[in-house]
């Protein structure tokens, strides 16, 4: 397991493209968001939230396009099951590897500037918790789109996955009204973390299905 971890990090380490990219178009849609509404420059927090949950989701989508098709054309997935090793134990920590490296920049890139447009620091630093876990949310179900439309173009799976990832879009902006009237929450934190322990199992196992029926 230890040695599947470093050659996931490894190997994502290598891809500069897959992890770099999504990160600087996460810093050109924020960068872009105060260029483009000179008329709010004073009120600038009014929209910023959507923008940065909207962000979060394109960049998410972007890391995942090639997730799994270096190594379906490798043969490193059908190596995986041949060995009987546990598939979507695999495909987790595969995952993780991109949260790790993609996810967690970009949410710390999402409380810098959050606290840069509101100036204030208690709201900024409660919006990363928030950032980590639905940035989480948005890699596991982008991968399932990813495993759906495997050789057959990514936009098919974000077809496939984005009615899936409105519902924590909703959560995200309810969790945002609930932290500035100081209500509940606490409550909209536990939801998020509950809807991610479940992902967390159900998503791998529904992604080692469906690349064992694209190997075979």
């Amino acid at each position: 397991m230890i040695n599947l971890i470093r050659l996931e990090f490894l190997k994502l380490r290598k891809k500069t493209r897959s992890w770099l990219g999504p990160i600087i178009v996460f810093l050109l849609i924020m960068i872009a968001y105060p260029l483009t509404v000179e008329f709010l420059q004073e009120k600038l927090e009014i929209g910023f939230f959507s923008v940065l949950w909207i962000a979060i989701l394109i960049s998410m989508m972007l890391a995942t396009e090639d997730i799994f098709t270096e190594d379906f054309n490798d043969g490193f997935l059908e190596l995986m099951v041949i060995q009987n090793s546990s598939f979507s134990l695999g495909v987790s920590i595969k995952v993780f590897a991109y949260w790790f490296l993609i996810g967690v920049p970009v949410s710390f890139l999402g409380f810098i500037f959050s606290y840069g447009t509101t100036g204030n620091f208690s709201l900024s630093i409660s919006i990363f918790p928030l950032a980590l876990i639905s940035s989480y949310i948005f890699l596991n179900l982008f991968a399932l789109g990813n495993s759906l439309s495997l050789n057959k173009g990514s936009v098919l799976g974000a077809i496939v996955t984005m009615p899936l990832a409105l519902p924590v879009l909703i959560v995200l902006g309810k969790s945002l009204t609930a932290l500035q009237l100081d209500i509940n929450f606490l409550s909209f934190i536990l939801l998020l973390l509950g809807s991610l322990s479940i992902i967390i199992v159900i998503i791998p196992l529904i992604v080692s299905y469906i690349i064992k029926a694209h190997l075979e």
